[in-house]
């Protein structure tokens, strides 16, 4: 049975929109945030589901949900998940003019920075947040963000302006009658008085904002509330009331399910057992955070146990068991820094490049005679967003020297020693060095490729394959690999430090993924106006589906058996694509891989 025209325009009106329902959607996503954040999950990928159908994309209810996501993944420690959603829904609610959700996301983006190490980036973005903020003129959001950024003032060591910041705050809210804000507000002020060394004041804060947050009924804020005043009485000598409040924290993560808060709290009672000589006792409460940690997958927080825990059987004689430990805890950590420095690489990648891609799409939208000015100010803004990547590179090389320096040294001294054991793991720190030092080389190198414009000129292939095996003599030794090539070369065009890359990418892959010893061919043969060079090797193949993605940039299925950092062959593709050739794969999964590249031949001399 049809409708009819009055039943028609009721069903529209008691019928909600598409733009309706992925509101509702996300705000139901929002009130479950911390609540229920599986279902947070399924209910804001829902949304973003719904507004991606029909004829153009709700673009409000799309942002609103990669911001729910971003967050989601943040409490998760997904932290480059965060980093891409957040950024994506910044730009959004950039494009939107939706100034008070954009300085909310942008200073969401700003925390995780934060975390990672990036403090300058994260104040910047701190400070762009608060000016968001007023633009939007939400003095709830103002105050949300001058809280946050007085947090990182102080811990980058301006505690006259974090001060400054946080006080604004806690009066903003308190105005605002807010009560959320001004308990948050109070225990950012007690931890900062705790950093102070002032344990007076910093008690009278964090007792103010545990008052408030059981009066709002803020659990979650309560067990924080209550661990970090069991902190200011562990710092100021009074262990009774310290455990105390420990405990109570504790009761309340286990009872709500708070897994870091209930590890974290496990791990200050045991630090606290340990200050009283208490090593029995400390050593079955770490063992209980230990395996919480492990539970959740909680990789710093389980790193800081296994330290706790070293110390504790070296306190009570058991060395044996605190060199295990010690060990544990050395992996952690460097299993984390490698993580935290891979998502910090690729986060300043992604931003540079979603930035300049935002400029160019503006650019191009004002050209035209009246707008020239502008235009070039943008173009000299693209230009220090380059110059930006090339100062972030450099800067931390500039740390990798002392950790290889020191890491060589330390294990020469554990050799003298006749600690062989440790010396291998100063060793392998000194490896992961090089490697670091590696990718920040390579963005660089991606980054000059990408900007300039180089002449190209006969190449010296015999003269440039020797320099790359040069750079990899320390591989080669290692591997104990076999190199053959022909005597003769013919000659291609090419710019000779960008080629000497190629065959060093592609060589390391060699040595790298080959057999055990890696046989590598190395060759060329002439097609038409092109020269194909070539490297064999005889490891263990590649599966067709993995070939689809092995040039592809800033992929992880991009690297040579699933392993590494995903920039060798995209930069090989780069390079040789500028230089007018291009690159390619043969494999037979068993039979080890040939990959190829082409260059444009010379038309004088027929070999080199």
């Amino acid at each position: 049975m049809g409708y009819d025209s009055t039943e028609l325009d009721l069903h529209r009106l008691t019928s909600p929109s598409r733009e309706e329902q992925v509101d509702r959607l996300n705000d139901q996503a929002w009130a479950l945030l911390h609540g229920d954040p599986q279902r947070s999950q399924s209910l804001a990928e829902e949304a973003a589901s719904l507004a991606n159908t029909g004829e153009a994309p709700y673009q409000y209810g799309l942002a609103y949900s990669l911001m729910i996501r971003s967050i989601l993944a943040w409490d998760q420690s997904r932290y480059q998940e965060a980093l891409e959603l957040g950024l994506q829904a910044a730009i959004l609610f950039d494009v939107l003019g939706e100034r008070g959700k954009q300085a909310y996301t942008v200073n969401h983006l700003a925390g995780i920075h934060y975390f990672l190490g990036n403090a300058s980036l994260a104040l910047e973005l701190g400070y762009r947040a608060q000016r968001l903020a007023e633009m939007s003129g939400d003095p709830h959001l103002i105050a949300s963000v001058l809280n946050d950024t007085g947090y990182m003032l102080l811990h980058l060591g301006d505690r006259q302006a974090a001060l400054v910041q946080l006080e604004r705050s806690l009066e903003m809210h308190r105005q605002l009658d807010y009560r959320h804000g001004e308990a948050q507000a109070l225990d950012s002020i007690g931890k900062a008085y705790l950093l102070l060394g002032d344990y007076e004041r910093s008690l009278a804060y964090e007792q103010q904002s545990l008052a408030l947050d059981r009066e709002i009924a803020y659990p979650r804020a309560e067990a924080e509330a209550l661990g970090n005043i069991g902190k200011i009485y562990r710092a100021a000598g009074d262990p009774e009331q310290a455990l105390h409040y420990f405990e109570q924290s504790l009761a309340l993560s286990r009872d709500r399910g708070y897994r870091q808060f209930e590890a974290a709290i496990l791990l200050d009672i045991g630090h606290l057992l340990l200050d009283q000589d208490k090593a029995g006792q400390a050593l079955l409460v770490l063992e209980q955070a230990r395996e919480v940690a492990e539970e959740i997958g909680s990789k710093p927080v389980l790193a800081e146990i296994h330290a706790a825990l070293a110390e504790v059987y070296e306190r009570t004689g058991h060395l044996r068991e605190s060199l295990e430990h010690y060990k544990r805890f050395h992996t952690l950590n460097q299993d984390t820094s490698q993580e935290i420095f891979s998502v910090r690489v690729r986060s300043l990648e992604a931003t540079h490049e979603a930035e300049k891609a935002r400029q160019q799409a503006e650019i191009y939208r004002l050209k035209n005679v009246a707008l020239q000015q502008e235009i070039e100010e943008r173009e000299k803004l693209i230009a220090e967003l380059d110059a930006f990547a090339h100062t972030v590179a450099h800067d931390l090389k500039n740390p990798l020297s002392v950790i290889i320096g020191l890491s060589e040294l330390v294990a020469d001294r554990l050799r003298e020693l006749g600690d062989e054991e440790t010396a291998q793991l100063a060793d392998d720190q000194l490896n992961m060095a090089f490697k670091i030092v590696r990718i920040v080389d390579e963005l660089l190198l991606l980054a000059s490729v990408r900007q300039e414009s180089v002449t190209l000129s006969a190449l010296k292939t015999e003269i440039i394959v020797a320099e790359a095996r040069s750079r990899l003599s320390r591989q080669i030794q290692q591997r104990g690999a076999e190199i053959s090539m022909p005597r003769n070369w013919p000659v291609a065009l090419g710019y000779a430090p960008w080629v000497e890359e190629v065959w060093e990418n592609l060589l390391s892959n060699a040595i790298k993924y080959g057999g055990s010893p890696p046989c590598i061919e190395l060759g060329a043969t002439r097609e038409g106006d092109l020269i194909r060079f070539w490297v064999k090797d005889n490891g263990a193949g590649i599966t067709p589906e993995a070939r689809e993605h092995l040039f592809a940039e800033f992929n992880r299925k991009a690297t040579h058996h699933g392993g590494g950092h995903g920039l060798g062959l995209s930069i090989v593709r780069r390079i040789v694509e500028k230089l007018g050739g291009s690159v390619g794969v043969e494999s037979t999964p068993g039979q080890g891989s040939t990959f190829s590249f082409t260059l444009p031949a010379h038309r004088g001399e027929e070999s080199a």
